[in-house]
């Protein structure tokens, strides 16, 4: 992860190989697929990877503008 702000990087708590295509949850989490399922991960290199979807392709979060 890496925050715009300071130009610090963060190593997620992930050590496979993963889509490029990562997606913000919300203001912790992010998503991400390793071309089966899609997993989430906290933004702050804590915990470990937990499946959010099974048999998923690619994660994308949908939100109601108000």
């Amino acid at each position: 992860m890496l925050d715009l702000a300071t130009m610090e990087e963060t190593p997620l708590a992930e050590t496979r190989n993963i889509d490029d295509q990562v997606e913000w949850l919300d203001d912790e989490n992010v998503l991400y697929a390793d071309g089966q399922d899609v997993w989430t991960v906290p933004s702050d290199g804590s915990g470990s990877a937990t499946m959010f979807i099974a048999e998923a392709l690619s994660p994308a979060v949908v939100r109601q503008i108000p």
